[in-house]
């Protein structure tokens, strides 16, 4: 995880580079975000909590004196930096407020959006350290018979680290069967651009409309699974159904604040409602908690 760190520095001004380099390995080993706000102290998500770097390299979990504050200058080279110096070739990524970087990673773009939609006069910058666990999604796969899944969790609370080892486990036969899978990875976040591991019987298509890949990968790759980050919209849930009318199983993950919303979110209650999802896997708010596992039948009980 310090190389991730090391290799995401490429994007910082090198006035905050040059600090962030005095970090502990513990603190580089263990962050997760690089956050820069104008005016206001450098700070780093670690393990969940934000800490606030001071001018030795040294962190606090509240500000105090001593603290790097993020001037307007270090914002617009760091953006430069992250764009390779074209914003240009990211302007379809800054209309959703993000750039995907080298090694599949993505920075969160915060400013002011004009009438064209596009991102101007940027003041804050989240990026966000891909993470690559092997393991973590061991309760999963132990579970895992080749059906659906939906893993469900709030923002920040793993659900791509986990689907990313479901993937690469299923693909190397853990469960006792090899699965092809083919992974629709819209940012590059899953497959790292290439430098992450998914498995020896993965295929991979980058494609930015997730719901065209699965019509794509339905028709020319024959897989048992497709999976891809982040269901949304009906587009993506029809391409879902047409999955599984073709015998195809999907995994998939979806944004919820608690295991409740899952049933207020049209695209999400819809898709449990199809029958197809066998299990789901519930994360915490806090990163690294004990995964839910549950059949629909058990939260249906639930909440019904």
């Amino acid at each position: 995880m310090a190389e991730r760190f090391f290799s995401m520095l490429y994007g910082v001004d090198e006035e905050l580079k040059t600090v962030l380099q005095k970090l502990s390995p513990t603190v580089k080993q263990n962050t997760e975000e690089i956050r820069l706000r104008q005016g206001l102290p450098l700070a780093l998500t670690v393990a969940g909590e934000t800490v606030f770097v001071k001018q030795n390299g040294q962190t606090s979990f509240f500000p105090e004196n001593n603290m790097i504050f993020v001037t307007k200058e270090n914002i617009t080279k760091s953006f430069r930096h992250l764009c390779n110096n074209s914003a240009f070739a990211h302007s379809e990524e800054l209309k959703n407020g993000y750039i995907c970087l080298e090694n599949g990673s993505r920075a969160g773009v915060f400013g002011t959006v004009n009438a064209r939609g596009e991102m101007e006069n940027i003041t804050c910058i989240n990026i966000r350290i891909a993470r690559e666990i092997k393991g973590i999604a061991n309760k999963i796969v132990s579970d895992f018979k080749g059906e659906s899944w939906l893993i469900a969790g709030p923002p920040a609370s793993g659900k791509t680290t986990i689907l990313r080892d479901l993937i690469r486990q299923i693909s190397n036969g853990a469960g006792g069967k090899s699965y092809r899978v083919a992974v629709i990875d819209s940012r590059g976040e899953l497959s790292g651009k290439g430098e992450n591991d998914l498995g020896c019987t993965t295929d991979v298509l980058n494609i930015e409309d997730k719901a065209l890949g699965i019509q794509i990968a339905l028709r020319t790759m024959f897989p048992e699974v497709i999976a891809f980050d982040e269901i949304g919209t009906v587009a993506e849930l029809e391409r879902v159904r047409e999955s599984f009318n073709a015998g195809v199983s999907v995994i998939t993950t979806a944004h919820i604040g608690d295991k409740s919303e899952i049933f207020k979110r049209q695209v999400t209650k819809e898709l449990l409602m199809s029958g197809e999802i066998k299990k789901i896997a519930l994360l915490s708010r806090f990163y690294g908690d004990e995964i839910q596992i549950c059949s629909l039948e058990e939260l249906e009980n639930e909440y019904f």
